[in-house]
Parts: structure tokens; sequence; C-alpha cells
């Protein structure tokens, strides 16, 4: 015969306890420093460059919607380019190529 003892199907009483556990109270315990000397380290955060863009889009004035529904009716109307415009951006675009 085999050393190991044959188990059966007994039956096993109520697997609950007959009271109610008691919850675990956790408590954190700080140890005192021992060590004489003190190291002092200081954190950094570097922003990548989209949230530096992203942050500099926030701070954007917001949008004008009714000058922009003005514009887009004097462009739908063809009253937008007037000729002292068109001659503004001329001059302009000349003096930013001679920079």
């Amino acid at each position: 015969m085999s050393e190991i003892s044959v188990v059966g199907n007994a039956v096993v009483g109520n697997v609950r306890g007959r009271a109610p556990a008691t919850p675990i109270k956790s408590v954190e315990v700080v140890a005192p420093c021992t060590d004489s000397t003190v190291v002092e380290t200081t954190d950094s955060v570097e922003f990548s460059a989209e949230a530096r863009l992203l942050e500099k889009i926030q701070q954007l004035p917001s949008v004008r919607q009714e000058r922009i529904d003005a514009l887009k009716s004097a462009i739908a109307t063809n009253t937008y380019l007037t000729n002292d415009k068109l001659e503004l951006a001329l001059d302009r675009l000349i003096d930013e190529t001679r920079e």
C-alpha cells in the first residue's frame, strides 16, 4: 500500500465563520531618519513642443463669430475685395520682399 492516505468525499461543515470578520485596520508607521546626511532633490518637468503649442492656443483670444460672419457675407456678395484693400495687400507684399 501507499504511504499517502486516501482523501475521501468527507463532508465539511459550514465554511463561513460563526462570527462576522472584523475589518483590519491599517496603520502606517514612519521610521525616523537615522542617517545624518540629508540629500535634497528637486523635481523637474519638461513639456513637449505639442503641449507648449496647445498652451499658446488656449491663451489666444476667443473667436469673434460676428466678425467672421460679416467677412463671409462680404465675400459671398463680392464686396470684400476693394481696390483699397488690394492696394494695401500689394504694398505689404512689396515691403516683405524687400526685407
